[in-house]
């Protein structure tokens, strides 16, 4: 009963410091963002301080989302230096708990906020983002920075197929500027032959089922150029699926990730980036759970030797050579280089392994 209640108080003092850190690091995130939109705001835009604040709540979600590693990594550095400071750390080493003992409530919380944060927060943040990207266009007319500047679309049956590219597009008014549309049919052998090409400054998706193009260019193979003002073309495009494209990857809710990348694939192009996108949040609970360990080596090591302040800059130190390895083993995971299994996996696995080793070795002396 008494490690019953023992792990209960555990558990409170580290939600309270995964908490305390939570609120510090949106606090800051949310303040540099919102100073940062107000200066990036014109003259001409019709925006108030009222709706840069709400701008600003549903663009922290996914702002956040790179930082929940060093949420944790904080919260259990200041939960067990508070416990070490009221000397409950040192009555619980005395009573003859293992280091192991006491840290597994924060293992598990770690856990848990990994993988709620995963299957609940993440959809509600890509969510938010969508919201913040339609605001942003209705108040300025712009399109948000969270789009993809270049847009490729592809659709065919078993007759040919038709390439789309586009500089950008205005979900809103469903069209696609600056765009080309490139025509292919195959041949007996199943080979895509290419027929025609389209280049068009504006294409309207009009209604489900055809574009209407605007000041055309057209090219055949062995025929002249043509310029046209208008031209009808078939689709079974939809505006869903422009939305789904002019997004940037990491912006699909966790949920919808694997259908995107059947898509993605199925369409020809590569899904390296989403597969990443997977995995990682797949991984975060396994990081979460190595930053709660290398939090408490890092704490009991320093503890014995003293100050908060060589305590905090190890910290921030340790949190930024992970950051900075994970989003550069993440790089090559999405050109892949290498695996994207193993892109996003190594860095977890890594830092659980040296985390458990370093505690191992303080613990056994």
């Amino acid at each position: 009963m008494i490690f019953s209640v023992l792990n209960r108080y555990l558990v409170r003092r580290v939600v309270s410091g995964i908490a305390l850190a939570f609120l510090i690091v949106t606090s800051i995130i949310m303040l540099v963002d919102f100073v940062e939109s107000s200066r990036s705001i014109g003259p001409e835009d019709n925006i108030g301080p009222g709706v840069l604040l709400i701008l600003t709540l549903l663009k922290a979600p996914t702002l956040i989302e790179q930082t929940v590693p060093f949420v944790i990594l904080f919260g259990v550095m200041a939960t067990l230096y508070n416990l070490n400071r009221r000397s409950e750390l040192i009555v619980l080493r005395a009573s003859g708990l293992s280091a192991w003992k006491f840290l597994a409530p924060a293992i598990v919380v770690a856990a848990l906020f990994g993988v709620f944060w995963s299957l609940a927060l993440n959809p509600l943040a890509s969510k938010a983002m969508d919201t913040h990207d339609v605001l942003i266009q209705k108040y300025t007319g712009k399109q948000s920075q969270s789009k993809d500047s270049n847009i490729w679309l592809r659709e065919g049956n078993e007759s040919g197929q038709t390439v789309i590219y586009a500089k950008s597009a205005n979900i809103l008014e469903r069209r696609l500027i600056d765009t080309t549309f490139y025509i292919f049919n195959y041949d007996s052998n199943g080979t895509a032959i290419f027929e025609r090409r389209f280049d068009a400054k504006e294409a309207w998706l009009v209604t489900e089922g055809y574009w209407q193009l605007k000041n055309v260019i057209e090219n055949s193979e062995g025929e002249f150029t043509q310029e046209q003002t208008a031209v009808s073309l078939p689709t079974s495009i939809t505006i869903q699926d422009i939305r789904n494209t002019a997004e940037k990857r990491a912006a699909i809710p966790f949920w919808e990730i694997r259908r995107e990348i059947e898509k993605i694939e199925s369409a020809g192009f590569s899904a390296a980036s989403l597969k990443m996108r997977f995995n990682k949040l797949l991984a975060l609970p396994i990081l979460l759970i190595a930053m709660t360990i290398i939090a408490a080596s890092v704490s009991m090591r320093l503890n014995r030797e003293g100050g908060a302040l060589r305590l905090l800059v190890t910290g921030a130190v340790l949190g930024f050579i992970v950051y900075f390895a994970d989003n550069l083993i993440s790089a090559f995971g999405e050109a892949a280089i290498i695996p994207t299994l193993l892109a996003a996996w190594t860095i977890p696995l890594l830092v659980l392994l040296c985390g458990i080793g370093c505690l191992s070795k303080i613990e056994d002396g």
